[in-house]
């Protein structure tokens, strides 16, 4: 008689895991048939990325790499990777995103994490636009040390850098650690990661176009300002509305223009993107903040596979032609769900 039972297949199901990590609330949601606990190995890798590419803790890696007092620095795997990648990004938007604005946003007032800054500024008022010398992109002038003076030496895994050049990795990190997280879960079924607005979402929930997506309203935040569907797709968002603080009876904020080493003046809020990967979308919308509504726009709109929307000081929303396909409402005096 034959006593072998035939193994019972996990039935479809929803998991979701939420945890702290890189000064940001992290969720993740998982429809799949797998019996493994994969979901912490989220929070594993949030963690271990985190410990590698704070700037907030001195005793991660990225800290060791910006205080060393040699230009010769032995990294990690990782630390290589991100900033690999970091260094990938700033060449693609001609400097307009460099990782080693540090000393600029130190100088400005972010010296610590932002919860911990003295005098956050209440309320939100615009800075006066930068000019857009006549529709142009404006001329990227770098400074004496940018992120053109980083060499990798991926053999033996060696940074060098001028002594005194210091990186941050910020949202760029928190984007890119989300890939990494993505790498991990694919195959499983459909997944979104969310890591305080940075997202990725895989393949379709069942019965839905898409992952449904709210995009909160820059200076409302109970209320939204858009709704789009992703399908293996990643939305980032960047904003001057939120950390904001005063310095010496200036009001300043965390974007640092690296043309001229301040906090970037646009007359943009906030600009949303989407792209095929959660860094790109991050480091793209960034660039569409710095540059402002108008060339912020055109700036989307010539690179492939990439959508955006920015929010404007007037209180307006422009967005690129081919975000209708990803949109299913938008309302810039904000809607509640």
């Amino acid at each position: 008689m034959d006593t072998m039972t035939k193994e019972t297949v996990p039935e479809w199901r929803w998991t979701g895991y939420s945890f702290r990590a890189m000064n940001t609330t992290i969720q993740t949601w998982l429809y799949s048939r797998t019996n493994a606990e994969v979901l912490p190995d989220v929070q594993r890798l949030f963690n271990s990325f985190e410990k590698r590419l704070s700037r907030f803790d001195p005793q991660s890696e990225l800290s060791h790499l910006n205080n060393c007092r040699q230009d010769r620095f032995q990294a990690s795997p990782t630390l290589l990777d991100a900033l690999e990648a970091a260094l990938w990004a700033a060449e693609m938007t001609d400097g307009l995103y460099d990782p080693t604005i540090l000393n600029a946003l130190e100088q400005a007032g972010y010296d610590r994490s932002f919860e911990q800054i003295a005098q956050p500024a209440a309320g939100f008022a615009w800075p006066p636009p930068n000019g857009t010398q006549n529709g142009r992109w404006p001329h990227v002038s770098m400074p004496p040390f940018s992120y053109k003076a980083i060499h990798l030496n991926r053999a033996d895994r060696e940074i060098y850098k001028p002594v005194g050049l210091r990186l941050d990795l910020g949202g760029m990190g928190k984007g890119w650690t989300v890939d990494r997280a993505a790498d991990r879960l694919q195959g499983l079924g459909p997944f979104l990661i969310n890591a305080g607005g940075d997202i990725y979402g895989y393949q379709t929930p069942p019965g839905r176009p898409g992952w449904e997506i709210d995009i909160i309203h820059p200076l409302q935040p109970d209320s939204f300002i858009a709704r789009v569907y992703l399908h293996h797709r990643a939305l980032a968002t960047s904003t001057i509305a939120r950390r904001r603080w005063q310095r010496n009876g200036r009001t300043m904020h965390h974007l640092i223009d690296p043309r001229t080493g301040q906090p970037a003046q646009t007359d943009a809020v906030s600009a949303s993107v989407i792209a095929d990967r959660t860094m790109t979308a991050e480091i793209y919308a960034k660039v569409a903040l710095i540059l402002g509504p108008e060339l912020g726009r055109r700036y989307l709109e010539q690179l492939p596979g990439v959508e955006g929307l920015i929010y404007t000081a007037s209180g307006e929303i422009l967005h690129t032609r081919g975000l209708e396909k990803y949109l299913d409402r938008l309302e810039p005096d904000g809607y509640a769900v």
